[in-house]
């Protein structure tokens, strides 16, 4: 088990000490003494997914601790036998064919051969025998249902998530600034149409006739279009009134028209909702350890964060992606008055600095004395109000 002991003076259940001391995750913290009157800093839901566990993270928040903390928990993507049968299948009949030398080589080339003719003829006199007994209408209908369940696996197969595994965690006390920013994305735009549509079919429709109100380029198009649909206007009225738009006659006459009249077509602004900002997330804290033990719990946690921002190289051509954090903050309050709760995350950047403002070591292991140690968080998706109502 790496980054703690048993002996340690942790409040730990017995299943979870058992998970350790098989080297299921590993558990970092500073300072050596933060989260050590809960029981939040090393559970294990065993979830393989991340928003899931995050969701039971919720209740399981500690809002009673001497010492506030945040608690980091990390969770890593769960592939490592992904594709092992396909690759093992190819190997097999690679080594059978392959693997052979001189006439046996020969023989097996020969015996797959006819394997594959042998295979091909009996599927041909199936079909044919199938055409026979069901009709080529029925035999049809099969083999389009047999096609489309074959894409249907195909396309479920597209949008099953990845299974993730809890590997481990970190408790750090509570940084300053703190930051939580709600961003909500607004753009600007029309409603032409719609006040062109409006004044069209009120009691004032006239007021669409005249010559402010057609330098909109939005009123030459719809009027071209209505004008196309009035019996005895036909369509050289519409090709006229699309012909006088794309000429860039509203631009034009508009300009000599406000002159003349001080009128201008209004533009009907309006502002539109567009999307939510994804969020990042920064904290910063200072490391003074003030033993060996803490040195190492130092290093641990910050080789930790690291790993888990980095992707797994797997060979030449696939990496598997980084983990996901579930975040949570301990004894900020109690229920209903605690801290914003962060949904799970990626981490985006992970900053260490070795000794900032003086270059000092400790003499019995040379560890640096301070280290200031950042990361940077972005949530994987946006967040709706029923997740604010969560505690998000």
């Amino acid at each position: 088990m790496a980054g703690r002991n048993l002996d340690d003076d942790f409040i730990i259940g017995a299943s979870n000490k058992a998970r350790i001391a098989s080297g299921f995750s590993e558990h970092w913290r500073y300072p050596d003494t933060v989260g050590n009157d809960t029981q939040v800093d090393d559970l294990n839901f065993n979830s393989h997914q991340t928003s899931e566990y995050a969701k039971l993270r919720m209740d399981k928040i500690s809002a009673m601790t001497h010492e506030p903390f945040m608690l980091f928990e990390f969770m890593k993507v769960d592939n490592d036998d992904f594709g092992s049968k396909t690759s093992q299948f190819v190997a097999n009949k690679s080594a059978a064919l392959w693997g052979a030398s001189g006439g046996d080589m020969g023989n097996a080339v020969l015996d797959s051969g006819e394997a594959v003719v042998t295979g091909a003829v009996g599927a041909t006199a199936a079909a044919v025998k199938k055409v026979s007994e069901d009709g080529v209408l029925e035999a049809a209908k099969q083999a389009a249902e047999a096609t489309y369940n074959k894409i249907k696996d195909w396309a479920s197969s597209i949008g099953t998530l990845v299974n993730r595994k809890y590997v481990g965690s970190v408790a750090l006390y509570m940084p300053t600034d703190i930051q939580i920013n709600d961003q909500m994305v607004y753009n600007d735009d029309s409603r032409k149409m719609g006040a062109f549509a409006e004044t069209l079919f009120s009691d004032n429709y006239a007021d669409v006739f005249n010559p402010v109100s057609m330098t909109s380029q939005t009123a030459l198009t719809a009027g071209g279009f209505l004008a196309g649909k009035i019996p005895g206007l036909g369509g050289g009225a519409s090709s006229i009134m699309g012909a006088l738009a794309g000429a860039g006659l509203a631009e034009v006459v508009g300009t000599e028209i406000q002159r003349g009249s001080g009128k201008a077509a209004n533009p009907n602004e309006i502002l539109l909702y567009g999307s939510t900002q994804l969020r990042t997330f920064t904290f910063n804290w200072i490391i003074l350890p003030d033993s060996a033990k803490e040195s190492e719990q130092a290093t641990g946690l910050i080789k930790m964060f690291r790993k888990s921002a980095h992707a797994r190289k797997d060979n030449k051509m696939i990496v598997t992606v980084p983990d996901h954090v579930v975040v949570s903050f301990h004894g900020a309050g109690a229920k209903n008055t605690e801290m914003i709760q962060l949904p799970p995350c990626v981490i985006e950047s992970v900053n260490v600095t070795y000794n900032p403002n003086a270059s000092s070591f400790f003499k019995q292991n040379n560890a640096p004395v301070e280290i200031g140690f950042g990361i940077t968080l972005k949530e994987m998706a946006p967040i709706y109000s029923g997740d604010v109502e969560a505690g998000y």
